[in-house]
């Protein structure tokens, strides 16, 4: 019994890390869109 509740936090632990990394990386694709934006923006100034 130990074992089923061990493994199936383990799961849940990594279910939540790749919720968190997917939702990161999301932020991060986004910031680096910004960037390209701003940058277009300033090389047409």
């Amino acid at each position: 019994m130990d074992l089923f509740w061990s493994g199936l936090a383990q799961r849940a632990s990594e279910h939540t890390w790749n919720e968190r990394r997917s939702q990161f990386s999301k932020v991060h694709e986004m910031a680096l869109q910004e960037i390209k934006e701003e940058k277009t923006i300033t090389e047409i100034r």
